[in-house]
């Protein structure tokens, strides 16, 4: 009984410590789970000798909005690669400011913060563009009204053609301070299909009417908006933009954060504490890590509007499912990066459209002006959405590269391309995917055929006309060695 009782007490003591000790873990799991928004430490703005530095670059890009050319700056984080993909801030300075504005050691320092957020795991690696927000010139009335034009059109599609990133709304934000506050709201509120996350700073009185920033009463804000932070000092006398937005939101249900800096005026310290913070909310908020672009096979169907970059095509719904690229122009053009043509394609074939006299499509491998493996005609097809097959030999091209696709042909619209593979002349068989080699890729190509995944492959391995389960043993068979051959 006396031992009894000693591992009974022994067993209370250490239940009872157990019980504690879980109770302080998850004290201590709770405290180190920061709430945002809050106010950023000591140094945070500051360069630190053991970060890694980005790069900031000076840009001119051609806008069609003010028939010139204009300026921008681009921040590239620490390690900035083609391999990767990455999301994008637009980041708008104030009246009578400029692009170099949110970079100044004077000003916003937002290359150092990132640089330090980087640094510390706070936040992915992500491309910060700050341009000029007046977008003036000749016969233009109101210049930062005309920014809208200039960025969604002209602005954007350059970044997007021209440096590594997502082309996905969900990879792209949209922040501002002051008059560049107000331009938040008013570009990135009607245009959530493009920004769904954003940040105004200390609007200024440029901010729309609340029934034009929601002429839907708010519907596509509560379904679209992804993170919406409003930053205002308590001492800002132009506090009341920023109020009656929030008012409008806590009224109508739209989901929001709405920060006000006790005794903030209007000024970098208020403005630098929001970028800080949405920079924070907007990676929680799912303002994705760098994707990795892996390889894809040039013997597999690509969908067209699968594009790693592009410059001047938009993509629509298309009548055979899915979509495709369309509203095509002389020298529009499309980029998919890392497509491997294994031991050489010798052809390309495309599903493509047109509405008007048609156009070609120049294959170009690794810049837009690269090698040039072949042009394909598009005829005529009488409408947007009645699809032929096309095709044209290529040079013999192997190994990786990056694939560019240039649209030429008349003043009118040219084509519409739904998607494209590459062939060789390669009778292998086994080699489903045509890259000169039987592998794993052909067992993939031919395992997503039979699950209805993709559309019909030509792997009837053992000549019964039929491509099925059988065919798919004798694949992995072979791929395992235990077979040197197929009964074919």
């Amino acid at each position: 009984m006396k031992g009894k009782s000693y591992f009974n007490e022994m067993f209370r003591k250490m239940g009872w410590g157990l019980f504690v000790f879980t109770v302080f873990l998850l004290v201590s799991i709770s405290l180190m789970a920061e709430e945002f928004p809050v106010l950023p430490p000591s140094g945070y703005d500051q360069v630190r000798g053991d970060t890694q530095k980005g790069q900031i670059v000076n840009i001119s890009y051609y806008s069609t909005a003010t028939n010139s050319t204009r300026p921008a700056k681009v921040y590239l984080p620490p390690g900035y690669t083609e391999n990767n993909e990455y999301s994008v801030l637009y980041l708008l300075h104030g009246i009578g400011g400029d692009e170099g504005n949110w970079f100044a050691d004077w000003g916003g320092r937002a290359n150092i913060i990132a640089d330090n957020l980087i640094a510390d795991g706070k936040i992915d690696p992500m491309i910060i563009v700050s341009p000029n927000t007046n977008a003036e010139g000749e016969g233009i009335g109101d210049g930062y009204e005309n920014f809208t034009n200039d960025l969604i059109n002209c602005l954007i599609p350059y970044i997007e053609s021209n440096y590594s990133v997502s082309t996905d709304r969900l990879n792209r934000a949209l922040a501002g301070l002051s008059m560049g506050g107000g331009q938040t709201f008013n570009i990135g509120l009607p245009h959530l299909d493009l920004f769904p996350y954003l940040g105004p700073i200390s609007a200024a009185p440029n901010t729309y009417d609340n029934s034009r920033l929601f002429p839907d009463g708010g519907a596509a804000a509560r379904e679209q908006l992804e993170l919406f932070l409003i930053t205002c000092g308590t001492a800002d006398s132009l506090l009341s933009f920023s109020q009656r937005v929030h008012d409008y939101c806590a009224s109508n249900n739209i989901d929001h954060t709405y920060w006000l800096i006790e005794g903030g005026g209007h000024d970098w310290n208020v403005w630098k504490y929001g970028l800080w913070n949405f920079l924070q909310m907007a990676v929680e908020a799912g303002f994705t890590s760098p994707a990795v672009i892996e390889p894809r096979s040039a013997f597999t169907k690509i969908e067209a509007e699968s594009y790693n970059s592009q410059s001047g095509i938009q993509t629509e719904s298309c009548d055979e499912g899915g979509q495709n690229i369309g509203y095509i122009e002389n020298g529009d053009y499309v980029v998919y990066k890392k497509i491997d043509f294994g031991s050489g394609a010798t052809s390309f074939q495309a599903r493509a459209s047109s509405g008007s006299s048609g156009g070609n499509i120049e294959i170009r491998l690794d810049s837009i002006d690269g090698t040039l493996i072949g042009t394909c005609q598009v005829p005529a097809t009488g409408d947007w959405q009645i699809w032929t097959d096309v095709e044209c030999s290529v040079s013999s091209v192997g190994g990786e590269h990056d694939l560019y696709l240039i649209f030429t042909g008349g003043a009118d619209y040219l084509l519409n391309l739904n998607w494209f593979l590459f062939t060789s002349d390669s009778s292998i068989t086994g080699d489903i995917n045509g890259d000169g080699d039987i592998n794993t890729l052909d067992y993939i190509v031919l395992q997503r055929y039979l699950l209805g995944i993709s559309d019909y492959v030509d792997a009837d391995l053992n000549g019964d006309g039929a491509v099925n389960s059988v065919d798919y043993l004798l694949l992995r068979r072979y791929l395992l060695g235990i077979i040197s051959n197929f009964p074919v």
